[in-house]
């Protein structure tokens, strides 16, 4: 009869979101837990719900204590937007100083018509 037996690495042994254990077998024939850690979430981008690219990813201790440089990319929104959510506000912006400037010189030639 097979040993079917597990052999916990841990005294903790209550089954949580930090403890999740995996069964291997051992060269020697034996049953034993192998704990599995959290798989860390990249930085999502609020405005176009992607990942971040160019962002390590860092548990959260580690992350709280490393410098800005690492926690950022060098651009406007570094670590916060996707390239793509912030080249959508840069046009939006743009578009709208446009047609701010449109409306002003149509005013303009609006009162030089009339005098």
């Amino acid at each position: 009869m097979k040993n079917t037996r597990i052999i916990k690495n841990t005294s903790f042994s209550y089954s949580t979101r930090s403890n999740k254990i995996r069964i291997i077998r051992t060269p020697g024939n034996n049953l034993k837990s192998l704990k599995i850690n959290k798989k860390r979430s990249q930085r999502i981008c609020p405005i176009k719900k992607c990942k971040i690219k160019g962002l390590n990813i860092p548990g959260s201790r580690r992350f709280s204590r490393s410098s800005q440089k690492k926690r950022t990319i060098s651009r406007a929104y570094g670590g916060c937007l996707s390239i793509h959510a912030l080249r959508k506000n840069i046009t939006k912006a743009f578009l709208l100083e446009e047609k701010r400037l449109a409306k002003k010189v149509l005013n303009l030639n609006r009162k030089k018509i009339t005098k």
